[in-house]
C-alpha cells in the first residue's frame, strides 16, 4: 500500500498539481456563479476578494510561462481560471453596482 508521503513526494502525481488545482479552482469558480445567477444576488461576495485572486492568478501564469513554459496544463488552466475570475468578478459587479444600485 502506498502511503500518502509516497503519494506526496512522487513527480507521478506531483506532476498533475496543476490539472488538479485547476479543477478545484474552476469547480469553486462556477459554483459561485451558479449561486449568483439562481439567486440574482451578489451579497457576501467581495469584488477586492475576487480582485486579489485574480491577481494571484496572473502572477501564476507569468511563473509558469517563465520557469515551466512545456507544462500546458498549467497555463491553460490557470488562463481558464483567469477568464472565470473576471466571470465572477463582473458578475459581483453587475449585482452589486447595476441590478442593486438604486
Amino acid at each position: 500500500m502506498t502511503s500518502l508521503n509516497q503519494i506526496r513526494t512522487n513527480p507521478k502525481y506531483v506532476s498533475m498539481t496543476p490539472l488538479v488545482t485547476t479543477g478545484l479552482l474552476e469547480f469553486a469558480n462556477v459554483g459561485q456563479l451558479w449561486r449568483m445567477w439562481t439567486e440574482w444576488t451578489a451579497a457576501g461576495q467581495s469584488v477586492w476578494s475576487w480582485f486579489s485572486v485574480n491577481v494571484a492568478l496572473w502572477l501564476w501564469l507569468n511563473f509558469y510561462l517563465v520557469f515551466n513554459a512545456d507544462n500546458k496544463f498549467a497555463i491553460w488552466g490557470t488562463r481558464l481560471g483567469i477568464a472565470l475570475n473576471t466571470g465572477v468578478i463582473l458578475t459581483v459587479l453587475f449585482f452589486r453596482y447595476i441590478i442593486h444600485a438604486g
